[in-house]
């Protein structure tokens, strides 16, 4: 017994090792040797060296056989497959796709699809199942050809890449050339073509695009030598003549492609057009010199209107008071109204100009940085120059503590002399409470001059802004409309806003904001 179990195991080592053409299949039931035909030889051996991995199953999916290539697919020893279930490698999502390829191999023969197996790692390995039934003499199975599909999965990756590569080149609106190392265009997008006039690829860079800079030629070398640099070529204005005669304008970046630290392969480089916006820049330049012109004209003819027409006003109501004094008993009362309503509106006349001069010169605000101004002290002179309406209407006015604010002082002062001027002005039958405050907000301050006066409507929150905008007659309250207009322009002037907060009846708040002093 102990001869005849020693000879069966030198045949089962002999069948392991090849030279005896068998299987042996590791079974509930221990081993079991299934033989080969001396014919089936060389099938033994091409299934053993094959590239692609293939087992044989029996009909419950139990693997008989296994090559040595689908363990190493898989990264597990040889001697570990055979007897497994290879549902044991299947992913477990593929587990019924792998029951219905053996239902459809058992009933038409043959069947196919695409699984992944989990390595030893559980790395995933995607791969296509080939299965032929095999009905032998002594054994019906079913042959399984697995196909390794990474290397395809790779490759359809790169495919789609490349077509992704090649789409957002022919789609961007700008031009995008890949040159070479010699200055060889190795692609481009269809807006370089556009550019060029015509096909560009696999022809030298500095034919297609002659580009000149400060009056020198920019070579492809001279990209490539700044691209080997710390810093990309960014932004680079150009200009490119076309054969028609033509000139374009154009943005030359640049930006080089490394495959290792010390290789370049080349560089793309980005042709932005923007011939037109420098056409657009040049009529913008025009028009804003003539507007600048215009205004010069505008700005003179305002201070002329201003001083020349003043004093004209100024001699019409002296004589028209004289008039009235010396001819009083010859012209009556009916003629001393007439001669009173020629002086008032002299005088009006004569307020109007220096308000229109005060709102030019609020717009003619110095664009250089302005000197600290201490808003506090502003205030007090403010309210030394209303002492006496003050005192008339029984006014309380409450200051908080104010910032230092990046501003001329005469700007403040008109600021001030506007809104705490109208607070007194728009009172109600009350006497005025005024309270003027300012609060940090972000990087500029907020002030405010809130009252108890009147209030102002929704409806006119915004027009009371404008030029000449006045939500009363002239008979009770007295004004141009220009206050808040000024107000207005010189806010702006320090790119900060102005606006009112408000219900009518119920008082107004004006709040505006400007930036604060340097220290």
């Amino acid at each position: 017994m102990r001869a005849r179990l020693e000879q069966a195991e030198e045949t089962i080592r002999a069948i392991h090792a090849g030279e005896v053409d068998a299987v042996v299949v590791e079974g509930p039931r221990g081993p079991q040797v299934y033989t080969l035909q001396s014919a089936d030889h060389p099938y033994r051996v091409l299934v053993e060296r094959m590239h692609e991995g293939t087992v044989t199953l029996d009909k419950d999916g139990l693997i008989l056989y296994s090559n040595p290539q689908f363990a190493a697919l898989l990264g597990v020893a040889g001697d570990s497959v055979t007897g497994s279930s290879l549902q044991k490698y299947l992913d477990r999502a593929d587990g019924k796709l792998f029951a219905e390829l053996m239902e459809a191999a058992g009933i038409r023969g043959y069947s196919s699809g695409d699984v992944s197996l989990c390595s030893a790692e559980g790395a995933p390995i995607p791969v296509r199942l080939s299965l032929t039934t095999l009905d032998t003499d002594d054994l019906k199975c079913v042959s399984v050809l697995v196909t390794d599909l990474r290397e395809l999965v790779r490759n359809e990756a790169i495919m789609k890449e490349e077509q992704l590569s090649r789409l957002i080149l022919d789609q961007a609106g700008e031009g995008v050339v890949v040159i070479d190392p010699e200055g060889i265009i190795l692609r481009r997008s269809e807006s370089a073509k556009t550019l060029a006039g015509g096909s560009v690829t696999l022809d030298q860079f500095d034919r297609v695009f002659p580009l000149m800079v400060s009056g020198k030629r920019l070579s492809a070398r001279d990209i490539i030598a700044a691209v080997r640099g710390d810093e990309p070529l960014r932004g680079l204005e150009a200009s490119m003549a076309h054969a028609e005669g033509n000139t374009s304008a154009l943005l030359v970046s640049a930006s080089p492609l490394w495959s290792r630290p010390n290789e370049l392969l080349g560089c793309v480089i980005t042709l932005t057009d923007i011939t037109d916006l420098k056409r657009a820049e040049v009529v913008l330049f025009r028009q804003a010199q003539e507007l600048a012109r215009s205004n010069s004209d505008l700005r003179q003819f305002a201070y002329s209107a201003s001083h020349d027409l003043r004093e004209p006003l100024r001699q019409l109501a002296v004589f028209s008071e004289l008039i009235q004094k010396k001819f009083a008993a010859e012209l009556g009362e009916e003629g001393g109204g007439l001669i009173q309503h020629a002086v008032d509106a002299a005088h009006r006349m004569e307020k109007l100009l220096q308000d229109l001069l005060a709102y030019i010169q609020a717009a003619d605000a110095p664009q250089q940085a302005s000197p600290n101004t201490d808003a506090n002290d502003v205030v007090r002179k403010v309210l030394a120059n209303f002492e006496a309406r003050i005192a008339e209407t029984g006014a309380r006015i409450q200051c908080d503590t104010l910032p230092v604010l990046g501003v001329h002082e005469v700007h403040l002062v008109q600021l001030f002399q506007n809104l705490i001027g109208n607070a007194l002005k728009y009172r109600s039958e009350a006497a005025p409470e005024i309270h003027v405050a300012a609060e940090p907000a972000q990087d500029v301050w907020k002030l405010s001059v809130r009252d108890n006066g009147i209030g102002i409507g929704a409806d006119y929150q915004k027009q009371i802004f404008g030029l000449f905008q006045r939500l009363h007659g002239g008979g009770r309250y007295s004004g141009s409309g220009i206050g808040l207009a000024i107000c207005q322009k010189i806010v702006q002037r320090y790119d900060c806003k102005i606006w009112v907060e408000s219900e009518l009846g119920h008082g107004a708040k004006f709040c505006f904001t400007l930036p604060g002093g340097q220290s």
